[in-house]
Parts: C-alpha cells; sequence; structure tokens
C-alpha cells in the first residue's frame, strides 16, 4: 500500500477519520494525501451586475485550513509520515473520484456521521454514493471511533452469490499487512442448506493463507446480525464487500451500507 487519501470538510465528525487515516499510513509506511473539495462562490460588485468567481479566496481558505489540520496530525504522526495537502473545486463525488484515478490510490477515508448529525448530509449519503462508485477500498470511520491496531477483523460474506476473488485478495492482502485475524460472518435463512455450505467451504480454501473462522447464522436481517456479530467478538473493523450489478440493487446495498456504517461503533471497510 502506497497511498492513502483522507477526504474531510474540517467539521467534528471527520476528526476520527483524520486519525485513523495518519496512523494507517504510519504503520504502512504509506503517504497521506488529505483531500478537501469545495465548491467555489460566487458575488455581484457594487458596479458591474456581472457574477465574479471568488474561487481564489475559497481555495486560500480551504489551503488555510488544510495545513493547520496537517500540523495537528504531526501530533499522531511526528515527520514519519509525508503529508500533502490537495484542495480542489468541484462536485464531491467527481473530485474525488478523479483523484483516486490520478493517485493510484489503494485505500479511501472518510468520516461517517448519525442520521440526526449535521455532518449526515456529506459523511452519510456521500460516503454511500462512494461505496457504489469508488473502485478502491473505503475505510467509514464513525465520529466515536478511536484507533487501535487492527487485530482482529470481521468480514460479512453473502454466500448466495459467487465470491468476488479479487476483492477477497485484497480483504487477504489487508489482513496480512496488519497481522490481524478474521472472522468471517455469513447471514442465511437455512445455515445447514448443502449449496450455502459448499460456498462458505469455497471461502475458506480461499483464504487458507491467513488465520481465520467462519460463522453461518440463522436470520433474514443482515445488518443488525452483522452488526451484532462483530462487537460480540469485540472486532476492531467491519468489513463489507459490495455487489452493485442494477438499479434495484444498488438502492438495497446504499441502504445496507447507510445503516451499517450510521450504527456500527466501529470503523467499516468496503473492499471492491
Amino acid at each position: 500500500m502506497k497511498t492513502i487519501v483522507l477526504t474531510t470538510d474540517f467539521s467534528k465528525e471527520s476528526a476520527s477519520a483524520s486519525e485513523f487515516a495518519v496512523k494507517i499510513a504510519g504503520i504502512l509506511k504509506s503517504r497521506l494525501l488529505i483531500l478537501h473539495v469545495y465548491k467555489s462562490s460566487f458575488h455581484i460588485p457594487t458596479w458591474t451586475d456581472l457574477p465574479v468567481p471568488s474561487e481564489d479566496k475559497a481555495k486560500l481558505k480551504s489551503m488555510r485550513q488544510l495545513y493547520n489540520l496537517r500540523r495537528r496530525l504531526r501530533e499522531f504522526s511526528g515527520k514519519s509520515v509525508e503529508i500533502i495537502l490537495s484542495a480542489r473545486d468541484g462536485d464531491t463525488i467527481d473530485t474525488i473520484k478523479e483523484v483516486t484515478g490520478e493517485q493510484h490510490v489503494d485505500l479511501l477515508v472518510m468520516g461517517t456521521a448519525g442520521a440526526k448529525s449535521p455532518g449526515y448530509t456529506y459523511f452519510g449519503s456521500k460516503a454511500t454514493e462512494l461505496i457504489l462508485q469508488i473502485t478502491v477500498p473505503l475505510l467509514l470511520v464513525p465520529p466515536k471511533a478511536h484507533f487501535s491496531q487492527f487485530e482482529k477483523m470481521v468480514l460479512a460474506a453473502d454466500l448466495r452469490h459467487p465470491v468476488n476473488a479479487a476483492a477477497l485478495d485484497n480483504v487477504i492482502h489487508f489482513c496480512k499487512e496488519f497481522g490481524a485475524a478474521l472472522d468471517v460472518v455469513c447471514i442465511s435463512e437455512d445455515p445447514s442448506d448443502p449449496k450455502t455450505l459448499e460456498a462458505g467451504q469455497h471461502v475458506r480454501n480461499l483464504m487458507q493463507s491467513i488465520p481465520h473462522t467462519m460463522s453461518i447464522l440463522s436470520g433474514h436481517t443482515a445488518t443488525t446480525k452483522i452488526i451484532d456479530f462483530a462487537t460480540d467478538n469485540h472486532a476492531d473493523l467491519l468489513i463489507m464487500l459490495p455487489r452493485p450489478h442494477n438499479k434495484l440493487l444498488y438502492a438495497v446495498l446504499e441502504s445496507n451500507t447507510q445503516q451499517i456504517a450510521r450504527q456500527a461503533d466501529m470503523p467499516v471497510l468496503a473492499v471492491v
């Protein structure tokens, strides 16, 4: 892993994500790029009827806030982590996608917020949209999370569909980077179904290179059971494998992802 991108709007909800990003960058010896996306406003001077862009002023303010954030993050990392700053004018989603493509990003980090939080619009819907569109692993960090070494991870797997081998390889690589053990949890209406058991064994065969367990639990509502399993097993990280295919699934996936990211007290990693 070479490059980590942290997106921020400088709100309180983004503070935990900033801490996670700089500490992960230090552990993995990666560079950290902090990105703030702003939209330049327009003002109309009294001497003309023509709108005048104030992009320079907006960018200057953004860079000033980025410098202040970098100074605070140095308290966690010292000078061991290379921190690059970027302020860009544009649409949030489009700009993040551009930057991750340009920089060949290995991990994108964003904060999340509760449904009643002022940061919900940015961190809720924007993060959910990104899960459906981004092509790099996305780490979603809740506002009250505090970083601790990733020693135990939980992977939520859907055994009703063929596993995404490339995404699973990314999960295995992430576990190896941190030396973490992995607990795989699957929610099924019929845990004893032969096809479900066969699919579970296939996943386990693909993960032979890392220590792991697998639990197939009975249930209909996956969100609550997945979070409860991760909490009961003292997971430091909850991993999901999004599978967008059509508009209907996009809508379902967005709802589930948003619920898990909002309700979980631990960070959530979406791996594609």
